[in-house]
């Protein structure tokens, strides 16, 4: 009598499988089945052929705009690209504004600061992004984006998967990782965001100190110097900007000491930008045509 029992087994080449975890495209994934049973009262065994399939490279992208500020210096837009697919995939990048298709340049933001820095920055000469590792996430730059005009224009940026967009469920056969097949996944490969570029941003002013006692310290004590720096940043115009700044109870001004861009003010109310008393200091920056940084600067004196 032939008593036969069958033992299935699969074994994963190249990357070995997580719970929860996406498994990597270009995996070539073996399954080998094997009978064993008795003859004539010995043990025997086979095997089956072995089936092998390389996971396919799912194409999809996400792209948000970045947290960082949009700086007045070179008016960048920064955001951020995720490849959401399984793959190792390249993303090609364009820009419209207004629905218009424009020359784009765009940068790898190396350090995030929303910035672009030539000396630190990567252009990126043919705005094809470097094959990102699944789940990996690239800081980038548009640059001119705005041409230094926030009229309320809108500017979108694309990203595209190199190997290919479409339909979910399209299928590229043969260009995925490994050799296997490409797959279109639910973003259709392909993501845009917009930004609007808003003639009536919103300033930031930040406020810095320094300390000077008359021993040459940094201590708060009577007699001392403490020097104010206040820099107010428009990323697009403003109307009849000014700052004000009430003087801090227990200390006096510091007369002559009101700058702004680094040139005197006068103290009293006249026909230059500032005014200052023992109550407190005013500068009046006017109106502001595009982004720009002014820097107002004045000390005081602990009584």
């Amino acid at each position: 009598m032939l008593c036969a029992r069958l033992i299935l087994s699969a074994g994963l080449s190249g990357f070995g499988y997580t719970a929860h975890a996406e498994t990597l495209a270009g995996t070539r994934i073996a399954n080998t089945a094997s009978i064993t049973y008795s003859a004539a009262g010995s043990p025997a065994a086979a095997l089956s052929n072995t089936d092998t399939i390389i996971v396919a490279e799912r194409l999809d992208v996400a792209l948000v705009r970045s947290s960082a500020p949009l700086p007045p210096s070179t008016a960048a837009i920064a955001v951020l690209l995720t490849n959401s697919g399984n793959g190792q995939e390249a993303f090609a990048l364009s820009a419209r504004t207004d629905g218009d298709a424009r020359p784009s340049r765009f940068a790898i933001d190396v350090d995030g600061d929303g910035q672009y820095d030539a000396a630190r920055d990567t252009l990126l000469a043919d705005a094809v992004t470097p094959a990102l590792a699944p789940g990996a996430t690239l800081a980038l730059l548009l640059l001119g984006a705005t041409d230094g005009a926030f009229d309320g224009t809108q500017t979108t940026i694309i990203a595209r998967a190199v190997t290919g967009v479409g339909t979910p469920g399209t299928t590229f056969a043969g260009l995925g990782d490994g050799g296997g097949d490409a797959v279109v996944g639910p973003t259709g490969a392909q993501a845009e965001v917009s930004v609007a570029l808003d003639a009536t941003s919103t300033p930031t002013l930040a406020k810095t100190q320094s300390v000077l006692a008359p021993d040459g310290t940094a201590r708060a004590i009577r007699g001392a110097v403490i020097s104010y720096t206040l820099r107010a940043m428009f990323s697009g115009p403003a109307a009849a900007a000014r700052i004000d700044d009430p003087l801090p109870a227990g200390t006096a001004y510091v007369p002559g000491s009101l700058l702004l861009d680094g040139q005197a003010l006068s103290d009293a109310a006249d026909a230059d930008a500032g005014q200052a008393d023992a109550a407190a200091i005013g500068v009046a920056l006017g109106d502001i045509a595009a982004a720009a940084v002014r820097t107002v600067q004045f000390q005081v004196r602990i009584q």
